[in-house]
């Protein structure tokens, strides 16, 4: 996976650009909570796009967010997760859902093991129904519901590392390493830094390739 570009912002107004409601009055918003991080939940919709609000409660949790409050209403033990395959790196899928990076396990899918023709492969616009087990996602069913346009999309993550020529992100306590272009090597002060990258598709390179297209493929701009 290349990296295209990096723009470190502050990790809270890193995610304010994909928050959901604005700061003024919105109607009621109800979902699932599949991830959460530094005081942002990330809630998938119905429709399986997900959105970042700030609040607190498990993984796992049904909410209504209103305004800026949010409110459990309950628990649920699966969810519906729209977005793009970014990358398969043994048992884990990372998808990019409305530029929300998320780690989907597969317990039945081996570490190692050649990859099926018929599994969908970085840029694929899935639908995953998962299960959520201990705060992490567990994959369920996949299936492939369309393909990225366009050649780039942007996500935001937290650093977690930074080498020559490389960037490690955090994703739900998984690491996600990608390409710097030629030459370029990130200051060690990004580390621990949210920042929103755009990122392309790497021809020919199986498992390591990235995901590629308007995040929307998603469910588009539903922050």
């Amino acid at each position: 996976m290349k990296l295209k570009l990096v723009l470190p912002v502050l990790a809270l107004a890193a995610a304010g650009a994909a928050f959901w409601p604005a700061a003024g009055g919105a109607a009621t918003f109800k979902g699932i909570v599949v991830a959460k991080q530094h005081g942002t939940l990330l809630v998938t919709s119905p429709s399986g796009v997900v959105r970042a609000v700030s609040g607190r409660a498990a993984v796992g949790s049904r909410v209504a967010v209103s305004g800026r409050t949010v409110t459990v209403v309950g628990h649920a033990r699966s969810a519906l997760v729209r977005g793009i395959v970014v990358r398969r790196i043994g048992t884990t899928m990372f998808l990019s859902s409305n530029r929300h990076l998320l780690a989907i396990h597969n317990a039945r899918r081996l570490a190692g093991t050649a990859t099926s023709t018929t599994t969908p492969q970085p840029g694929a616009v899935v639908e995953a129904q998962v299960s959520v087990e201990n705060g992490d996602l567990e994959e369920q069913d996949e299936q492939e519901v369309g393909q990225a346009t366009s050649s780039s999309i942007q996500v935001q993550a937290t650093v977690s590392a930074v080498g020559v020529g490389t960037v490690t992100l955090n994703v739900q306590g998984q690491t996600l390493t990608v390409n710097l272009p030629g030459g370029v090597t990130l200051p060690a002060s990004l580390v621990g830094q949210t920042v929103t990258i755009s990122l392309s598709l790497d021809d020919n390179q199986g498992d390591d390739q990235n995901d590629d297209s308007n995040d929307a493929g998603g469910g588009g701009g539903d922050d």
